[in-house]
């Protein structure tokens, strides 16, 4: 994102948006998620290791705080994120499926990684089982 181009506006409604969901996430920031969102697609893409299946839903968050979020950033800001947050929500469909019973577009909040790793398998959340 080329920070140059932005406006006081601009970096107001990321502050904005930051406070707005800072009871429920945490004071963050906009880059910090995005930071997170790609970190968590590719440890999908490369296999969810079983030790964190209990902490996937709450790993999710970060993806959760961008959809809220985003309608409080301005246009700017969101053109200049859009297809960074388009391409990382491409990756994660592809490396995830539905949660049992949801439809195959579902959104992030009720797929699962595709590939699952570890030494053992542990007891998987009931929505996990295929």
């Amino acid at each position: 994102m080329d920070m140059g181009v932005l406006t006081a506006d601009d970096y107001a409604s990321v502050h904005r948006a930051s406070r707005g969901l800072a009871a429920r996430y945490g004071m963050v920031t906009l880059n910090a998620m995005m930071e997170a969102w790609g970190a968590l697609v590719q440890d999908v893409e490369e296999g969810f290791d079983t030790e964190l299946v209990w902490e996937y839903a709450n790993m999710l968050r970060c993806r959760g705080w961008l959809a809220e979020a985003w309608p409080v950033f301005t246009e700017r800001i969101r053109a200049a994120r859009r297809a960074e947050l388009d391409a990382l929500d491409a990756r994660f469909r592809l490396a995830t499926v539905p949660l049992r019973g949801q439809a195959d577009n579902a959104r992030w909040h009720s797929r699962r990684p595709r590939l699952i790793v570890g030494d053992a398998l542990p007891e998987l959340p009931g929505s996990w089982v295929l």
